[in-house]
């Protein structure tokens, strides 16, 4: 071993008085050969290390340079943004055009510092006319559902952006085609569109809106789309429901637990015997689909009070109640909740109106519904398949939440009341119309491959067109 990596010592032997020299083996270490590098080269150390500290201060200056850059731009980008969707009555949340600039402000200046949240750079154009109307306040089955959607595209991150026609639609895809995610309108306005070349997308209209992102608000069964029931979304499981006409619909559904939720229900034990009857309307005493029209509400064979909130009187003669039914007035939608919560016995169906959603909302706050069957096959009564009922949503649902009574069935309807009274329910609400389960399909939806989809089907009209089959709806991707 050299004698470099020996320490020389003091040291003294037992037999001489003369100090003598003991080696001692030091191990190597990074530092001692940093030492040594040092002591042997310091300016080319000292001048390395000077040069390291001017690139660090310079890297360091660019970095703050570009943030200061970024944040002045975003700053002006953001004072521009104000001229351009200025927001005329910020303290609104009821006016769509205003929830359009506050919108778009947002996305703006999310984009503009890149830090958008989640989701917020994709825009969902919602051109229903019940989406704006939702936000005003009405409360029709479609803007319930139209209400339920909105919420859900919200609580996504989604950016939701109004419009109320198809030339506002048209207008207002043109300036963001590669945001927009998918377009939710009429059926009839779909229709309109894809037979628009102002409107749909063509070789010659580059800026339009393709077919496949195209989907229709239908409330109904069947297919409500140019390109089919794929592109038709439903309220209800239609393709459960109604698989002749439906098995291929969109069901997204909606939920009411946002607001049901809110309002407080009433001991059972404290409630009035009550049975709140649905019918906004006189008329509907008078419809064919009637379904109890030899029932004698006055002369109930159990002690129970009927009311209704009418709220339009039709001209005479359908502008009367049946005898045993009170009136409580025309009611808000908080007020109805108060009602219907305050009901210790049903929600009683009378044939319309058909697929309300304030059986749901009943369900909600712990109050039954008996649901009218209107129409079945005589051989096979019991075949719900075959049964035509007020709300066919819930027809697969059994007591104690839900009483399906044949239309005419006295006996049956007075035996529903009997058991409901003796069987109360805690709040109900349907797996499928839970707000995490309308997300869910809601995602599929928005993320979903839909141009796949539509250019293995357009395949398929292509090879129909060709063979001559008919009048073969085409369309541009």
């Amino acid at each position: 071993m050299a004698d470099d990596e020996y320490e020389l010592l003091p040291s003294y032997d037992d037999h001489d008085s003369e100090p003598g020299q003991v080696r001692r083996q030091v191990k190597f270490s990074s530092l001692r050969l940093v030492r040594r590098g040092i002591r042997r080269h310091p300016t080319v150390i000292l001048l390395s290390s000077l040069t390291l500290v001017l690139l660090a201060a310079a890297f360091l200056a660019y970095d703050v340079a570009y943030l200061k850059a970024r944040l002045s731009l975003a700053g002006s980008y953001n004072a521009f943004l104000t001229h351009l969707w200025p927001v005329g009555l910020p303290n609104r949340t009821d006016v769509w055009e205003n929830e359009n600039s506050k919108a778009m402000h947002a996305l703006m200046s999310c984009m503009s510092t890149d830090d958008c949240k989640e989701n917020q750079d994709s825009i969902v154009l919602l051109s229903s006319h019940h989406f704006a109307e939702a936000i005003i306040g009405h409360v029709s089955g479609e803007d319930i559902w139209a209400t339920s959607v909105l919420d859900a595209v919200r609580e996504l991150g989604y950016t939701p952006i109004f419009t109320t026609n198809n030339e506002e639609l048209a207008r207002t895809y043109r300036q963001y085609p590669d945001l927009v995610k998918v377009v939710i309108l009429e059926a009839a306005a779909a229709e309109s569109c894809f037979s628009d070349t102002k409107c749909i997308k063509t070789t010659n209209h580059p800026l339009g809106i393709p077919a496949w992102k195209m989907f229709s608000f239908h409330f109904w069964a069947g297919n409500g789309n140019p390109l089919g029931n794929a592109w038709t979304l439903s309220p209800e499981n239609w393709p459960v429901i109604s698989p002749d006409n439906s098995r291929d619909n969109f069901y997204l559904g909606y939920s009411i637990e946002k607001t049901c939720l809110q309002i407080p229900i009433t001991p059972n034990e404290q409630r009035p015997r009550q049975a709140y009857v649905l019918a906004k309307e006189t008329r509907y005493f008078f419809d064919k689909e009637y379904a109890w029209p030899t029932l004698a509400f006055d002369a109930a064979p159990i002690d129970v009070e009927l009311i209704a909130g009418i709220s339009r009187h039709n001209p005479p003669p359908m502008d009367t109640l049946p005898k045993g039914i009170a009136d409580v007035g025309k009611l808000n939608k908080t007020q109805f909740y108060e009602h219907l919560g305050r009901s210790r016995v049903t929600l009683v169906g009378i044939g319309r109106p058909v697929l309300s959603p304030s059986p749901y909302d009943a369900l909600c706050m712990g109050v039954p519904f008996i649901n009218p069957v209107l129409s079945w096959d005589a051989k096979r009564p019991e075949n719900r398949t075959l049964w035509l009922t007020q709300h066919d949503g819930l027809k697969y649902q059994n007591p104690p939440y839900v009483y399906h009574v044949k239309k005419g069935d006295v006996n049956g309807f007075w035996e529903a009341l009997r058991t409901a009274v003796k069987t109360p329910i805690e709040r109900y609400i349907i797996p499928d119309m839970t707000m995490k389960a309308v997300e869910e399909r809601l995602v599929k939806l928005i993320e979903g491959n839909w141009k796949e989809k539509a250019e293995a089907l357009l395949n398929k009209r292509k090879i129909a067109a060709a063979k001559g089959k008919g009048k073969i709806k085409l369309f541009d991707l």
